[in-house]
Formats: C-alpha cells, sequence, structure tokens
C-alpha cells in the first residue's frame, strides 16, 4: 500500500504517456485522491465521536473507514496493463469491484445524516458527513467506462486534507508567530489549502492588521515579543471592531494553566505544536463554520432591530412607507415579516388619512348645523328634579341642562372631587316608581358599559342616589349629536357619513368583543366632538350577548322601532348583528337625510321594518360610491346572515370607500 501512495503524494511528477494510459493514470490519481480524502475525514470524525453517548455515529462512521480502507486498496492494487489497448475495458473492471465499497460508504454515511443533532458540534459533524457521502457519490464521475476525458476534482495536498476552494470568497486569515522559519511553513500550509494568508512577526503588527482588516481567523503564538498571544487575545476582544473574530492559538506551550487562560480570555481553540495538518485543519474549519453561524446570528438580530426601529417609529408618528424595502427583499420569515408590516402600516397610514379628510368635513358640518341650531327656538323644559347652581351628593355641580330623553334630564355637572366636566343623566322618579327592579337594572347596565373602553365610547363613571332621585354619571362630551346634524342640515356628504359610520363600527367592534350588545343605536345616541370625534352613548341600555334577563322577560321594550332590526320586533334575541342593522338604518339616513323606514303610526313603521323594503340608495344620491351603497344594502338585509359578519368587518369595509365622491 505504501508503495501504491508513494507517487501520489510525494510529490513527484509522473511520467505518464498520451492517450489510452494518460487517461487512465490521471483518473486513478483522482480516484485515490477521493478515497484518501474519505478515509482522513473518517478518521477525523470518529476522534470526535468517541464518546458512549454517540455509539450510532462511531459506529456508521467506522463502517465508512473500513470501506474506504478497501476502496483504496482496490484502486491502488488494480494495476494498469502494460499496453492497454482500451480504457472502458479497464474502467469496467474497476468499477465493478469499487462499487461495494463505494455503496457502504454511501449506506452508513446516510445512516449518520438519518441522526438527529443535538448541538451546534453535531449539527458541524453532520456537514462534515454529508461532504464525505456527496464524495463517495461522485466517484462514478471521475472516469467511467463510457467517458472520453476524466472529471478534474480538486486534488489533495501532500496531507491528504482537502484544500479550501480558491476564488474571490476565500477566508482571510491572520497568522501571528515571531519565529519566521515557523511562520513561513505555516504560511505556505495554509496558502496550500486555499486560504489568503497575511502574516505578522508579532503581537503588536498582528494588531493593527487586524484593526485594519479585520481577518476571518486569528491564528496566534504565545510567546511573541512588543505584545504576546494573551495580551494580543485581550486587546482583540475589547475592541468592538475584533471581538468576533476567532482566535486559534498555535504555540508550544502546553501547560494546562496557560491553555485554560487563553480559552478564558477568548480563544476559540488551542492546538500545540507540532501539530498534526489534519486536526489544524478541522479545527480552522470548525472555528471559520462557528463564525459563520455567529455572523448569521448577528445578521438575523440586526434586522430584527431594523423591525423594532421600524415598530418605534409608527409609534411616534415617524415611520415613512418603503424603510422596510431592504429589509423586505429577503426571501425569509422576517423578509416576509418587513412586507407584511409595511402594507399594514401603509395602509393603516392612509386609512388615517382618509378619516382625517373625511373628520375634517365632518367639522365642517358641525359648525354649519351648530349656528343654526342657535336659532332654533328651544321647547320648554319639563319639570327639572335639578336647578343649576345646585350641588348633588355633596359632590357635583350642576351647570345646565344638555337635553332630555326617554328615561328623564340630562345635566351638565361638574365633579367637585375629581375637578372635571361630567353629564349626569337623571331617571325619572315615576320610571323607578314603576318598577321596583328598575334600580337594579341600572346597576347592572352600569357594570356592563364600564367594561368598554374606547375612544369612540361614552366613558361610564358611576350610580347615585340623592333625595330620592337616582342618577347616572358620564364623560361629557362637548359638541352636538348626529340627530341634531340631520334635523338641521339633511343629508350629510359622503365624506362624513363614512366618519360616522367608520367610527361607529370601531366602537361596536370593541363592544361586540365583550359580548356587549348596545340595542339602540339610533342618531340620539350619538355625539360628535369639536374635533369630528364619534362617540357611541347610553350603553346603559345594553346587555352580555346571549343573555335575557328578566327585566326583558317582563316586556321591557328596548329599543327604537325605526332602527331595531325585523327579529326583534318578531321576539328574537339581541346579536351583534342586530346592532348592525341599527348602524345601517343610520348610514342611510346620514347619507340619503331620510329615514328607511318612516310612517305615520309605530305599527306601520314595524311593518316597513318587516319588509326591508327602503327606497334605493341609489335613487336618492346617484353620486354615492358604490361600495358605500353596497356596504349600507347589506346592512339592511331581513335575515342577520345574509349582513355583515361584525362590526369589524364593517370598519374595513368602510375605510376601504373611495373618497373622492361627495
Amino acid at each position: 500500500m505504501a508503495d501504491a501512495l508513494k507517487p501520489i503524494w510525494s510529490g513527484e511528477t509522473l511520467a505518464m504517456d498520451s492517450g489510452v494510459t494518460h487517461r487512465i493514470a490521471v483518473a486513478r490519481y483522482h480516484l485515490h485522491a477521493a478515497a484518501h480524502r474519505i478515509a482522513a475525514e473518517c478518521e477525523r470524525i470518529l476522534e470526535e465521536v468517541d464518546r458512549p453517548e454517540r455509539r450510532l455515529w462511531r459506529d456508521a462512521v467506522g463502517d465508512a473507514l473500513v470501506a474506504s480502507r478497501h476502496l483504496l486498496a482496490i484502486v491502488a492494487h488494480h494495476r494498469v496493463p502494460a499496453a492497454p489497448a482500451d480504457a472502458g475495458e479497464y474502467f469496467g473492471t474497476l468499477f465493478d469491484l469499487i462499487r461495494e465499497p463505494q455503496q457502504r460508504i454511501v449506506a452508513a454515511t446516510s445512516t449518520v445524516l438519518g441522526l438527529v443533532p443535538t448541538g451546534p458540534e453535531e449539527e458541524l459533524l453532520l456537514h462534515d458527513v454529508r461532504a464525505i457521502r456527496e464524495t463517495a457519490v461522485e466517484l462514478w464521475a471521475l472516469e467511467g467506462p463510457e467517458a472520453q476525458t476524466p472529471v478534474r476534482r480538486p486534488s489533495a495536498t501532500r496531507s491528504g486534507i482537502p484544500p479550501v476552494e480558491a476564488g474571490p470568497a476565500r477566508p482571510r486569515l491572520l497568522l501571528a508567530d515571531d519565529d519566521a522559519d515557523a511562520r513561513r511553513a505555516l504560511s505556505r500550509l495554509l496558502e496550500r489549502l486555499g486560504y489568503a494568508v497575511s502574516a505578522a512577526e508579532n503581537g503588536r503588527a498582528a494588531l493593527a492588521l487586524a484593526e485594519s482588516a479585520p481577518p476571518d481567523l486569528i491564528l496566534t503564538d504565545i510567546t511573541m515579543p512588543e505584545l504576546d498571544g494573551l495580551d494580543l487575545l485581550k486587546r482583540l476582544k475589547a475592541a468592538e471592531g475584533t471581538r468576533d473574530i476567532p482566535v486559534i492559538v498555535v504555540s508550544g506551550v502546553d501547560d494546562l494553566q496557560i491553555v485554560a487562560r487563553c480559552i478564558e480570555q477568548g480563544a476559540e481553540d488551542h492546538i500545540t505544536k507540532p501539530y498534526e495538518p489534519l486536526l489544524l485543519h478541522a479545527r480552522i474549519r470548525a472555528s471559520l463554520e462557528r463564525k459563520r453561524m455567529r455572523d448569521v446570528e448577528l445578521a438575523y438580530l440586526g434586522r430584527v432591530s431594523q423591525l423594532t426601529t421600524a415598530a418605534e417609529a409608527v409609534e411616534l408618528g415617524t415611520y415613512a412607507a418603503g424603510s422596510l424595502d431592504a429589509l423586505g427583499g429577503h426571501d425569509d420569515e422576517l423578509g416576509r415579516l418587513a412586507r407584511v408590516f409595511d402594507r399594514m402600516v401603509t395602509g393603516f397610514k392612509s386609512r388615517e388619512e382618509r378619516l382625517q379628510q373625511r373628520l375634517g368635513q365632518l367639522r365642517h358640518e358641525m359648525r354649519q348645523a351648530k349656528g343654526r341650531a342657535s336659532e332654533a327656538a328651544t321647547s320648554p323644559a319639563d319639570e327639572s328634579p335639578f336647578r343649576t347652581g345646585q350641588v348633588v351628593a355633596d359632590r357635583y355641580e350642576i351647570l345646565g341642562e344638555l337635553g332630555r330623553g326617554g328615561m328623564g334630564m340630562v345635566y351638565h355637572a361638574r365633579d367637585r372631587q375629581l375637578a372635571e366636566e361630567i353629564a349626569m343623566k337623571v331617571v325619572r322618579r315615576d320610571l323607578v316608581g314603576q318598577n321596583l327592579n328598575l334600580v337594579e337594572r341600572l346597576k347592572s347596565e352600569m357594570r356592563l358599559a364600564r367594561r368598554i373602553s374606547h375612544r369612540n365610547v361614552v366613558r361610564a363613571h358611576d350610580l347615585g342616589e340623592f333625595e330620592g332621585v337616582y342618577f347616572l354619571t358620564m364623560e361629557y362630551v362637548k359638541g352636538i349629536s348626529v340627530a341634531e346634524l340631520l334635523n338641521t342640515r339633511g343629508a350629510l356628504s359622503v365624506e362624513s357619513t363614512l366618519a360616522v359610520g367608520t367610527q361607529l363600527a370601531e366602537a361596536l367592534a370593541v363592544a361586540h368583543e365583550q359580548q356587549i350588545i348596545h340595542r339602540d343605536i339610533k342618531p340620539e345616541n350619538l355625539l360628535v366632538t369639536e374635533d369630528g370625534v364619534l362617540k357611541v352613548m347610553d350603553f346603559g341600555l345594553a346587555r352580555v350577548a346571549e343573555h335575557e334577563t328578566r327585566f326583558t322577560q317582563a316586556g321591557y321594550v328596548v329599543g327604537t322601532p325605526g332602527y331595531m332590526a325585523p327579529e326583534l320586533h318578531l321576539g328574537g334575541t339581541f346579536e351583534a348583528r342586530s346592532d348592525l342593522f341599527s348602524a345601517g338604518v343610520v348610514l342611510y339616513e346620514c347619507l340619503t337625510g331620510q329615514a328607511p323606514f318612516a310612517a305615520s303610526s309605530p305599527m306601520a313603521m314595524i311593518d316597513l321594518v318587516l319588509a326591508c323594503r327602503p327606497r334605493p340608495v341609489r335613487h336618492l344620491v346617484p353620486q354615492a360610491p358604490a361600495g358605500l351603497v353596497h356596504v349600507i344594502d347589506r346592512l339592511l338585509k331581513r335575515e342577520p346572515k345574509d349582513r355583515l359578519g361584525s362590526a369589524r368587518e364593517l370598519a374595513e369595509q368602510l375605510a376601504q370607500v373611495g373618497q373622492s365622491a361627495r
């Protein structure tokens, strides 16, 4: 065997005849080199898996090693005829002989590749085993019976180590050693292995080179003038620009304490001189692979940081559309997340811009309506339980009347304890007298209302009693109701209708997610602030979805006939889509200026609601956007299942309606 290996690994120039003999000799050379690489790699891996817990690895790699040695013997002893007439006949015989060990190598490495790695070290081993398997599979490509010319493969070095492919992306190594002969010898070895090598005669020169052009890996001696290996390690690991460069200490010092200090200072590995080239190359490859994995991790974390910065920019309102284009160009999970994030934020900003335009139009129409409302005469007030200036319950100072409803007066008051303005809704004495359960009902309603917290919902505060008068306190909204807007303006513009509808849908979505149904959506219960923000009030009539209260069962009428869904007039239960029907009535009225179900008596109105055939929006507002008309038509369907699925869906569809039509 030794004689057979000598002409290949001795570095001598082989004297080869031309023609058939030349082709056979070159092909045998590459076959032998490939088999030697497989055997060398198997031996190295066996050293790393020589542990009881890796018995399966050891057995499989051992089988591959035995087969590779058998392969080497076959190639070495299958002599070339003195005057071969045909290369095909020779290779036909040779490949019949190597088929069995080749298949054993492939089978053994396939067994290893079927194992599940438990850490980074085993991931690296699998990478090496995969390379062995690929080399074994490619043996047929080196030269087969049908081939006309041998396929060139990377040859092995004198040490039997496969070199790194040469090219512009070759790993760059920095070698620091004060022994010139040792430095030259190691540099030549590393260059033959395919690395780009720069050398320094001491630690200080190595530090300067590392800082000016950081290499992929540094190999350093310990004992050097000016700056020894330990100090070099300390300097490298302390600087941000060089701390991630892996360092392997290659030294004649084998004292365990020195080795331990090297590792503590951040060395990736320690190799004692004289070193085995195969072991040195394996350690370099493993260190470079770990660095590659760290670089991938750092790049990943950097991209995560970009997303975090973008999220913070959204929070601050400074996010610029397209700022994640570079990150979104990656075809991986983070790239896809960046693209989705950018589309979502851009969509949100576009929706917000449309909403602000709509709110601007709504504010304009509010100012016009308030001007007209101030000119209208107000009806004389009914009996009022409280007077302006009175302090109720030693806490609430009455500032004036806001209006009245079916349950009683609504006051503008000041909470002296919290120093803020509130609205106070008083319950008529006669209602309390007629329904002994009403107080408990109010408490239940207040608890439900306080579960909703949203900018488009009037906040509920408390339930109180003063001198036999019960009252609810809530957020004070300075503005105008949608009912007043319609009474003074008639129809609203498309933009104002969309502003009302979008905000109403957002409020209902939040309430419905809490399983709370409003039950009485109508223009009187929708307030618009001076900034154009819609506030839904009177959730005091709401109930938890799918829960029939004893008050309703007793015949208490909840809702306003012209805005109630058909199923409610037929004794059905309230559900989220019942509120959506009411929202459709409000949108119809805002856009057309007419109620879809208008009649001279409650019974006639109920008949119209049950028929669900309002005059088409297109007949009243021909220029209305098709998307808005479609939404209103869906909301006013007789059967709940035919309406939109949720308030969230309503908000999404209204946000997409075009903004140019008026």
